[in-house]
């Protein structure tokens, strides 16, 4: 019985002695991206696609959702060994995208949007409501560039429905004071 004992002390012994080897792990590169978002890349253009969770969110502001949630300077870190001269960055949701193009510093130049399905802002619907009484509307896009972060053009294009009557609206969301990019 005491040999069984002994036996058994040195083999837990051996055990844990074993288990004390060092294990060197390989580098592991990390970088913030505060979105858990899939990321491809297109040629020298990448493309970011929202989820499905914050797709609204997105097309609410597009400029703001980008700059709470992208930050360029890591991104151009992270791309630095192809030594882009721009950088064509795109945001897709389900309902539309912004692409935006940065130079080699990360300023951004201009950025073209277009999304459909949006929600009116209350001011423009309340006009269209008031003006086209019994006519409902069936379909909303939204169109706006900007250079840097100045808003250049924006458009609204509706169209309503009335039975067989059909309208089409093209709405300049600038001289209305009303725009998504606008921050």
């Amino acid at each position: 019985m005491k040999t069984f004992v002994i036996s058994i002390l040195l083999s837990l012994t051996a055990a844990v002695l074993s288990a004390q080897e060092v294990t060197v792990l390989d580098e592991a590169r990390l970088f913030y991206a505060p979105l858990n978002v899939a990321v491809t890349q297109e040629g020298d253009s990448y493309v970011y696609n929202i989820k499905e969770s914050q797709a609204r969110q997105f097309a609410r502001d597009p400029i703001g959702f980008m700059k709470a949630n992208f930050d360029i300077q890591s991104f151009i870190a992270h791309t630095a060994k192809k030594k882009y001269h721009a950088y064509l960055v795109t945001f897709k949701s389900t309902n539309g995208a912004l692409e935006a193009d940065f130079d080699s510093e990360g300023n951004l130049l201009e950025t073209r949007q277009q999304f459909k399905n949006v929600i009116l802002p209350a001011q423009l619907r309340n006009e269209v409501y008031n003006s086209f009484q019994g006519y409902t509307l069936t379909k909303a896009k939204y169109t706006a560039r900007t250079k840097g972060e100045i808003l250049a053009n924006a458009t609204y294009k509706i169209r309503l429905e009335n039975g067989k009557d059909k309208q089409n609206l093209k709405i300049d969301a600038r001289s209305s004071g009303i725009g998504l990019a606008v921050n």
